[in-house]
């Protein structure tokens, strides 16, 4: 999978559309199969429909995850093409507006929901980053969302919200997960009743307070394989995993992936000496998903991959870290 970022968290355009097509290009020669443009906005990027073109051409499975404040009517012949496309919704209008710190976006991102469900054939869905300013409005959020899709509503996701030692305020309480737990099984029964797929059920359901709690980090329990399956794409060039924080600035994908980074990354992750994490990010891959579960059923061992919240070594000196690499996020 190819994960390219279009466009930082800043509004920051990233980056140029020549070097976007070339990683295109190159991700189909060795064989990636599916290219995803995601975070900040895809839409933000000034060149996003000729990329977009591209990776239609190029004969990739395309998916798209946007906020879906900037779609309009006129790209919806183009976004056809697409496998998938996640409108991210982080709850009820308060709370959306809350957390995205503008108002106004919650009804421009449900109309877009409006006009893909009476003017489109895009198989879409939703994705809801769970946290403590939404945690009590999941079931809210779903119902408002499942009134205007109805039967064109294809998913329904949740994931629970990354953390890193600077933002353990987002992580929901136990009390509150138990509460968004509760929503969760609810909201699963009821999309049965316009087959509306419930994206990662086992991970959710059977793996909540796993993927939760972030003051323990895991590694898949026979290393992990992910930057051998995994290339994301940004302006400050290829990553073969976002939360190793590495990065191979090249030109060009092939040379990077050659690169000797690109193989002490790999290197590190099979080893489990990579910064571990709980994310969905990679929840697509079954085989992360079985290691992950396995090896934090063994319980907090290190040599079966459970360590701290940590904080890398190289990162050190740009964070609250003094001694060591691990920090426990409850003395934050």
């Amino acid at each position: 999978m190819l994960c390219s970022h279009a466009a930082s968290a800043s509004g920051v355009v990233s980056p140029v559309p020549r070097l976007c097509k070339r990683a295109i290009t190159e991700a189909a020669m060795v064989g990636v199969e599916t290219v995803s443009f995601s975070a900040g906005e895809p839409f933000v990027h000034p060149k996003i429909i000729p990329i977009l073109e591209h990776a239609f051409a190029v004969g990739v499975k395309v998916q798209m995850v946007s906020n879906g404040t900037l779609i309009r009517e006129k790209h919806v012949e183009l976004l056809s093409k697409l496998d998938c496309l996640t409108i991210s919704i982080d709850g009820t209008e308060a709370a959306h507006d809350h957390i995205r710190q503008r108002e106004g976006t919650y009804r421009r991102s449900l109309e877009t929901l409006r006009m893909l469900t009476v003017k489109s054939d895009i198989q879409w869905g939703t994705n809801t980053v769970m946290q403590r300013d939404n945690f009590d409005v999941l079931y809210d959020s779903f119902e408002a969302i499942r009134e205007i899709g109805g039967f064109k509503y294809a998913y329904c996701g949740f994931s629970h919200v990354e953390v890193v030692p600077g933002t353990v305020d987002f992580q929901m309480t136990p009390e509150q997960e138990r509460h968004a737990y509760e929503q969760l099984v609810r909201i699963e029964k009821e999309c049965a009743k316009t087959n509306t797929w419930f994206n990662e059920r086992e991970l959710l359901l059977d793996h909540f307070e796993m993927y939760a709690r972030k003051d323990q980090r895991y590694r898949p329990i026979d290393g992990c394989k992910i930057p051998q399956k995994f290339i994301g794409f940004s302006d400050h060039g290829f990553y073969l995993c976002w939360h190793q924080g590495r990065n191979v600035e090249d030109p060009s994908l092939i040379s990077a992936l050659g690169s000797d980074l690109a193989r002490e990354i790999v290197r590190e992750g099979l080893e489990k000496r990579c910064v571990a994490c709980n994310g969905f990010n990679y929840a697509w891959d079954e085989e992360w998903n079985r290691g992950m579960i396995a090896s934090a059923l063994t319980g907090a061992s290190v040599e079966a991959g459970v360590v701290p919240l940590r904080i890398p070594g190289r990162a050190r000196k740009m964070s609250m870290a003094t001694a060591g690499n691990t920090v426990d996020v409850h003395e934050i």
